[in-house]
């Protein structure tokens, strides 16, 4: 079995994909080229599919850590400022970047003197969780609570209200899920990491076996191997959680607490 040198990943271009698929279908012959115009109709179909993966965290391949904006600006919160809008359309918003598919966490840096500063999570609360807030006006040096409201209503950009209102200037960090790019051309070439490759392509083969004709005995296998190539995808990008029991309840081995005995102990033998 070769071994793998960074030199040797996959490196393919919109068309690449765009003929691949099409052959896994019977739609396209081996060493025959498409019109400029089927190409960029195939190009839209793929980056329609790359945008709505992006709206799935099984297809996100990180969470990204975002400390500074577009212009590389830290991420600031403003004294007396409650509601930051998130976005870069109007190129005026307060926090200026790229509206995420979601905002996973957000937390405060503090620091009591400049050199140590510590990073201070923040409680994440939805719509109902903001209502419950009676008094949404209390002032306070940090920020305990973060609601992102990222409903139609502010699309395209995002809002982030704090709670309660700080009153000091302080960075802040978004751990937001990591927007699939698109293919700006039908050329320039993009590096993938491992699995992903196949996975576009062969969901891309079945979306696209809707706009041209096909090769119906092929377009069955070509969609179970887009499922496959699929839930691979997700088996990498989804990180189970590792439970332990509180040691309130099982003494000090709580950190090695079993939840299927209910003991302090990983295994019956103690």
């Amino acid at each position: 079995m070769p071994v793998l040198a960074p030199t040797a990943t996959l490196s393919r271009s919109a068309t690449d994909f765009i003929k691949s698929a099409l052959r896994l279908v019977g739609a396209l012959r081996s060493g025959l080229n498409l019109a400029n115009d089927e190409l960029n109709d195939c190009k839209t179909v793929l980056n329609d599919m790359l945008d709505a993966f992006s709206a799935e965290r099984t297809q996100i391949p990180a969470v990204t850590v975002q400390t500074l904006d577009q212009n590389q600006a830290t991420l600031m919160l403003q004294p007396g400022k409650q509601a930051y809008k998130l976005g870069n359309v109007n190129q005026t918003e307060d926090l200026l970047m790229p509206r995420p598919s979601r905002i996973e966490r957000v937390s405060v840096m503090y620091a009591a003197s400049q050199s140590t500063p510590v990073e201070l999570p923040m409680e994440m609360v939805d719509d109902v969780g903001w209502q419950g807030i009676a008094n949404k006006s209390t002032p306070s040096l940090l920020p305990q609570v973060c609601f992102a409201d990222e409903s139609n209503a502010v699309f395209p950009d995002s809002v982030l209200y704090f709670w309660p209102i700080p009153t000091q200037a302080n960075p802040i960090v978004l751990y937001i899920w990591t927007v699939l790019t698109l293919f700006p051309d039908l050329n320039s070439q993009f590096l993938f990491p491992p699995a992903y490759a196949e996975m576009l392509r062969y969901n891309l083969a079945v979306r696209l076996a809707a706009e041209f004709p096909c090769d119906l005995q092929k377009i069955q296998l070509v969609t179970k191997l887009a499922g496959e190539a699929y839930d691979r995808v997700s088996g990498i990008n989804v990180h189970p959680k590792i439970a332990s029991c509180d040691e309130a309840l099982v003494g000090s081995y709580g950190k090695m607490g079993n939840i299927f005995t209910g003991t302090a102990n990983r295994s019956f033998k103690y």
